[in-house]
C-alpha cells in the first residue's frame, strides 16, 4: 500500500512539472508571435463577457507618416541636403525639410513621433511645428536638440524650444533644459516624442520627459526638421498621430 502511495505521488510530481513545462512552453510561442498573456486574458473574457472591462486601448490614429521605404518624395527641402541612408531619411549642414502631408492640412493638436534618431556629430537639429510659411519665411515652433549649446554655457548642451517669426529664429527659448550628464548625444538612436496640445507642450526621448512648454502664439501648422553647421541628423521612422 505504501508503494502505491509513492507511486501515485511520483506520478502526479510528473504530471506537475510535464504541465509546468507545457504552460512555458505556450508562454514562449506567444511571445514568438508577438501575443501577450493579456491579449490571451481579454480574449477569453470578451467570448463569455460584454462588460469590455478588458479592451485594449486602441493606437492613436497616424495622421502622416514615413517609413522613407518609397524614398523622399513626401519631403519638400527650402534648402539644403537631404538623402537616404541605412539610418534612414537624413539632412545636414544648413537644411530645411519639410514634411507634405503635415504642410497641406491644418494640423493643431498632434504628436509627432520619431525613431531611432541619431547624429554622429555637430551642433545638433531641430524639429519644426505648428509652422507655416509667408513670404518671409516659416513662423512657428522648433524643438532643439542642441549640444552646441555647451558653448553659451550649458555643460553638455540644451533641450530647447524657441519660436520662429517670418524666417528668422527668436533667440531666447520659451523653454530650455540641460542635456544630462551621461545622456549619450552622439552615434546613439533616440526615440523622440512631441506632444502638442492647445497651449501646452511637451517634449520626451525615449519615453522620458525632457522638456515642457506652455505658449499661445501658434495655433496650427505642419512639421519639419533643420539643421546647421557640420551635423548630420537621420531617422529610420516619422508619423505624426492623433491627440488622444
Amino acid at each position: 500500500m505504501r508503494k502505491n502511495r509513492v507511486e501515485s505521488g511520483q506520478g502526479l510530481l510528473e504530471y506537475g512539472l510535464i504541465l509546468v513545462l507545457a504552460v512555458v512552453a505556450l508562454i514562449l510561442i506567444l511571445q514568438l508571435f508577438g501575443i501577450s498573456l493579456r491579449d490571451v486574458y481579454c480574449a477569453v473574457v470578451s467570448i463569455f463577457s460584454n462588460s469590455g472591462s478588458c479592451a485594449v486601448a486602441a493606437k492613436p490614429k497616424a495622421i502622416c507618416e514615413d517609413d522613407f521605404s518609397q524614398g523622399t518624395g513626401g519631403w519638400q527641402n527650402q534648402f539644403g541636403s537631404t538623402q537616404l541612408s541605412p539610418s534612414g531619411y537624413c539632412w545636414s549642414g544648413a537644411t530645411q525639410t519639410f514634411n507634405t502631408c503635415s504642410m497641406k492640412n491644418e494640423l493643431k493638436d498632434y504628436v509627432i513621433h520619431l525613431e531611432d534618431v541619431v547624429i554622429d556629430q555637430g551642433s545638433g537639429f531641430g524639429v519644426f511645428f505648428r509652422t507655416t510659411f509667408g513670404q518671409q519665411g516659416a513662423s512657428g515652433y522648433i524643438f532643439q536638440y542642441d549640444p552646441g549649446m555647451k558653448n553659451y554655457g550649458s555643460p553638455n548642451g540644451s533641450f530647447l524650444i524657441r519660436r520662429w517669426m517670418n524666417g528668422k529664429e527668436i533667440w531666447k527659448p520659451i523653454a530650455q533644459s540641460d542635456i544630462p550628464t551621461d545622456f549619450a548625444v552622439y552615434k546613439t538612436p533616440h526615440d523622440i516624442d512631441i506632444v502638442v496640445q492647445g497651449a501646452n507642450i511637451t517634449v520626451l526621448i525615449d519615453g522620458k520627459k525632457v522638456l515642457e512648454a506652455t505658449d499661445h502664439v501658434y495655433k496650427n501648422g505642419g512639421v519639419g526638421f533643420r539643421s546647421w553647421s557640420n551635423t548630420t541628423a537621420c531617422t529610420s521612422h516619422f508619423s505624426i498621430l492623433e491627440v488622444k
